[in-house]
């Protein structure tokens, strides 16, 4: 019997850790529903950055929120919305707290996936931060970056796990290297200030959703034994 497996990155790691018995992994990407994820063009957005994920660790918000404030301090004007609760609120909120981002940062706790598909939609710029966890915890390849790319929201991530396999740099996204508060606050930047950057590797990444992560695709891969 295949088993499947999300991303090239978990089947390396499932031949490294297991050799000839994990020969018969394959890699199907997970699909979108890509009628539920419209694209539109990010040329005219406001100046807003939004974050989704469990608040925990691996996610990066806290590196998020010291890049925030460095882009801030170097004349950026912006706001940033975090979706999504998790064991380090009171943390991520003391952390607002202390670096003065109370009146530019909102955090919405959990919502439904119509609403955040909305809030995403309507930002400048997606920011995905992931890091491996002082536990070893890291995200896989994260289904709420592909949904970002689907509906044309340009994205700001870091190389962990399975995202360099569709955040390709400068082509469909742009990667900085894990808690590198300066680096992630000057991709920040460069994206809210370069509307046709933010179009061009939308588009892009919008083909790679399309012609990859097509949820009636997939299936069908699945179904095929391809």
């Amino acid at each position: 019997v295949d088993v499947v497996t999300v991303s090239d990155f978990n089947r390396t790691y499932l031949r490294d850790e297991f050799g000839a018995d994990a020969d018969r992994v394959r890699r199907v990407y997970n699909g979108l529903d890509l009628a539920a994820f419209p694209f539109s063009e990010p040329l005219e957005r406001p100046n807003i950055v939004v974050a989704v994920g469990r608040l925990v660790e691996k996610k990066g918000f806290g590196t998020l929120l010291d890049a925030f404030a460095l882009l801030l301090a170097d004349g950026g004007e912006a706001e940033l919305v975090l979706v999504g609760s998790g064991a380090l609120e009171a943390a991520l909120r003391a952390q607002i707290h202390r670096l003065g981002l109370g009146e530019h940062v909102t955090m919405l706790g959990g919502l439904p996936q119509h609403r955040v598909a909305e809030i995403v939609a309507d930002a400048a710029v997606f920011a995905a931060p992931c890091v491996v966890g002082d536990d070893g915890n890291r995200d896989g390849l994260p289904t709420v970056l592909l949904e970002a790319m689907a509906l044309g929201t340009p994205c700001v991530a870091t190389p962990v796990t399975g995202i360099p396999e569709i955040i390709e740099h400068e082509v469909t996204g742009l990667l900085v290297g894990e808690r590198d508060p300066r680096a992630l606050a000057a991709a920040l930047a460069r994206m809210l200030d370069d509307p046709m950057l933010r179009v061009g590797l939308a588009k892009a990444a919008r083909d790679l959703v399309e012609t990859e992560f097509d949820a009636r695709r997939q299936a069908a891969r699945v179904a095929e034994g391809v």
